[in-house]
């Protein structure tokens, strides 16, 4: 029987303190922001951060890792360190959000690896911005977080789909919670026992398009601490890579959003409200250089090493008109004073 109830988010309880110190947090940073467009500074006013190169996954189309590599071979990490000099190479990076902070940066996304097995450097992180987004595969225990910091788990289709495509060598078949098994069990346990809950970033390959409403309506029925669901899609690097998605798929998808938000209310997906869909989704909205992605524009990409990942976290390689990538459409969309997206990145911003 189809769920026909509206999606309440999961909010995160603040007391009155907590409250009034995220406020006075976000309109500082907001206020850089602003100073820095009126005096026509070009600077990056965000940073994503590649803080570890340890992983507990082993998704079957990552490029960092040996695909032969076993669980433990990918916790140490492929520049395979003693642990005193993993320790520096920590100090390292938190030297290097200093540096961003330093230079007007007001917004960091954490990345790896998996960022939740270096929480020393995203609690660093969180003293030093006043908005922090951790990208995590969330099959690790999720640490307890400053308030500054919001917690977004990547999937990649319904369960049974998501543990083929993340963990096709079985290191979570032994994960088991409610009706779930495999990571997607592991998923959902974290999720459900963190403190303040997290978001799910879907990115369905194209072949997992039509599993898009299974995707949701599990998401939505057994995670508890569910703040909300971001759609993207899978992008590659051409038109002809077999990723890519066309524009049909691109249409597919549009329409499949619609109607699980016309079921579950526009509540669900705070980063796809319509205008963001419309320039994700539809023809005349593609992009097709870096010149017209504000994400590229506006946010400084760096690796583990420090050094620049290219025009954007997804690589010099990739296409810019295949381009699924969530936070480019809704860019736009804010660039566009769109109110709705507005308040969903406010509420994100608050922790």
């Amino acid at each position: 029987m189809m769920n026909t109830q509206k999606f309440s988010p999961y909010r995160p309880i603040y007391s009155p303190l907590e409250t009034l110190e995220r406020a006075f947090a976000l309109t500082g940073g907001l206020g850089q922001v602003a100073f820095q467009s009126l005096q026509g500074a070009e600077k990056n006013i965000a940073a994503s951060v590649e803080i570890t190169d340890r992983c507990n996954a082993g998704c079957h189309y990552c490029y960092v890792y040996p695909r032969e590599w076993d669980q433990k071979q990918r916790l140490q990490g492929y520049l395979n360190l003693p642990k005193d000099q993993r320790e520096g190479r920590e100090a390292q990076v938190i030297q290097r959000l200093h540096s961003l902070k330093n230079s007007g940066v007001v917004h960091v996304t954490l990345v790896g690896g998996e960022p939740s097995l270096a929480p020393d450097v995203i609690r660093a992180a969180a003293d030093l911005f006043p908005i922090v987004w951790v990208v995590s595969n969330g099959a690790a225990a999720l640490p307890t977080l400053p308030n500054s910091v919001s917690v977004f788990v990547s999937m990649d289709g319904p369960p049974n789909f998501h543990n083929q495509s993340r963990d096709p060598m079985g290191f979570f078949d032994n994960h088991h919670y409610e009706n779930t098994s495999g990571m997607s069990a592991a998923i959902a346990r974290n999720i459900n026992r963190s403190e303040r809950g997290a978001y799910v970033h879907l990115t369905l390959p194209k072949g997992a398009i039509e599993l898009f409403p299974e995707a949701v309506e599990w998401l939505v029925t057994t995670i508890t601490k569910l703040r909300g669901i971001i759609i993207s899609g899978t992008t590659g690097n051409s038109k002809l890579d077999p990723v890519s998605y066309d524009l049909s798929d691109r249409q597919r998808l549009k329409v499949l959003v619609e109607a699980a938000a016309d079921q579950y209310g526009w509540d669900l997906f705070p980063f796809n409200q319509p205008l963001t869909n419309s320039f994700m989704f539809d023809e005349d909205k593609i992009i097709h250089d870096p010149s017209e992605c504000l994400v590229a524009q506006t946010v400084n990409s760096l690796d583990f090493d420090g050094k620049s990942t290219g025009k954007c976290i997804l690589r010099d390689d990739a296409d810019c008109e295949t381009c699924m990538c969530n936070i480019t459409g809704m860019s736009r969309a804010i660039e566009k004073a769109d109110l709705n997206t507005i308040f969903c990145v406010v509420r994100a911003f608050s922790g």
